[in-house]
């Protein structure tokens, strides 16, 4: 009786172990094995990279803890499958209502930046797609130019992004910690479903950024590199985006211009750095209203072209320094400065500091002109001179779509055809005197 009791007992042991312990210990193993495998990291990836809506591969991924996740090796590709960006780590932390994203460090480029500024604007408009707050940390930021190479210099330690959706609508907000009034808030604005969407951004940035960072971040890609590797920028925004393009105000300050970059595109050169600060900029409807700056340019040289140019199209006088060309055909300059406004009156340009505008060794090269300049000419000056129409370059095809030119008759800026709202042309210049477009003949071109 006493062996079969035993019997039954050691039955019922062996069965609690096995079903208590035995099987939930092999399936947490194959649990946690599964997590390991190829398989379970490609099926997360795959769920991201639709989330995201951009390719994406890593190398490995550790759980650390319930709700955290360590990702190793990370590379964001482009649609050509090259790499955007590539993060060594990220640890990503979520919950019911929101994620959290921390990385080591950022790397973008202009690229980067543009598909980032994408990812945003999808968040912003599409809630039903993004439902959790997504808070992310970085702890450095740094930029690459168009051909990779790294500015060290532009770098920005600890930076939080925090995306975040409420009943009233969603924001966006870019800070630096700790926190110093340095950065930005973009609001999606409520009531504005559809396609007469609009976004508010107000914010500061204290610190230089690469001038093609902020280009790529505006959309304007073609325009980064116009100012050269090494151009920065510092400035304030407070202004609204639609359909109609921006509509606000907003100041700069920009360095270190290479005056090589800018003039790439024209029918002549100059050699030199410029420092640009814009006092105040307003916009309407994407189209600049007023503009007040000044422009300060340290020792290099202008081609003749481009000096008889200035004389010729905008107006400028020669000083007691001009002189003739050189056989390179430039002519140097010890430095610059002057004062612009422009607005549909067209463009004034004054140095209350000085006499003139553009210094040589000798004296004065130029002196402002004594009235203002319709801002056709303005595009004409950088036009070549055997061109009749403007535009003529991405330089003044660019000025033409943001000058304030004065308002015309729909009806007849197009033979009788109505003109699409932002669309510029050659019709809706001011009348202007016939004369030569450009300066300098064929023989003074490069």
């Amino acid at each position: 009786m006493f062996v079969a009791q035993q019997a039954a007992r050691s039955r019922v042991v062996r069965t609690t172990f096995v079903v208590a312990c035995l099987i939930p210990c092999a399936l947490v193993v194959a649990w946690a094995g599964w997590r390991r495998t190829g398989w379970h990291r490609d099926r997360l990836v795959r769920q991201w990279a639709g989330a995201v809506g951009m390719p994406l591969s890593v190398d490995s991924v550790e759980h650390v803890r319930p709700g955290s996740l360590r990702l190793h090796g990370v590379s964001v590709e482009d649609g050509r499958g090259g790499p955007l960006v590539e993060i060594p780590r990220i640890d990503v932390e979520s919950s019911g209502t929101e994620v959290r994203i921390r990385l080591p460090e950022l790397i973008c480029s202009p690229a980067a930046i543009a598909a980032i500024v994408h990812l945003g604007r999808v968040w912003l408009d599409e809630p039903a797609r993004f439902d959790r707050n997504v808070v992310i940390d970085v702890a450095r930021i740094g930029f690459d130019d168009a051909v990779g190479t790294a500015t060290d210099a532009a770098d920005h330690a600890c930076v939080r992004i925090e995306c975040v959706g409420t009943e009233s609508g969603r924001a966006i907000r870019l800070r630096t910690e700790p926190e110093s009034g340095e950065g930005f808030v973009v609001q999606s604005l409520a009531g504005t479903d559809g396609p007469g969407r609009r976004m508010a951004v107000r914010g500061k940035v204290a610190k230089p950024v690469p001038i093609a960072a902020v280009a790529a971040a505006l959309g304007w890609s073609a325009g980064g590199q116009a100012a050269g590797p090494a151009a920065h920028l510092t400035g304030e925004i407070d202004a609204e985006w639609s359909e109609h393009g921006w509509e606000g105000a907003f100041s700069a300050t920009l360095t270190d211009i290479d005056l090589a970059a800018v003039t790439a595109t024209l029918p002549w050169y100059a050699r030199g750095r410029a420092r640009v600060v814009v006092d105040e900029c307003r916009m309407t409807a994407g189209r600049m209203t007023s503009i007040r700056a000044g422009v300060e340019v340290g020792a290099g040289a202008l081609e003749q072209a481009g000096l008889e140019a200035l004389v010729t199209t905008l107006g400028c006088r020669p000083g007691p320094g001009w002189r003739g060309a050189t056989r390179r055909g430039e002519v140097g300059f010890v430095g610059g400065a002057a004062s612009l406004e422009i607005d549909r009156r067209g463009l004034r340009i004054e140095n209350a500091a000085a006499s003139g505008i553009l210094c040589g060794d000798g004296g004065m090269l130029l002196e402002p002109p004594v009235a203002g300049v319709s801002l056709d000419r303005v595009a004409r000056a950088l036009s070549p001179a055997t061109t009749l129409a403007v535009p003529a370059t991405p330089m003044s095809g660019w000025l033409l779509s943001v000058f304030p030119f004065p308002p015309v008759d729909a009806a007849r800026a197009e033979g009788g055809k109505p003109v699409e709202p932002g669309r510029s042309t050659s019709r809706d210049l001011p009348n202007a005197p016939p004369g030569p477009v450009g300066a300098g003949g064929p023989a003074s071109r490069r």
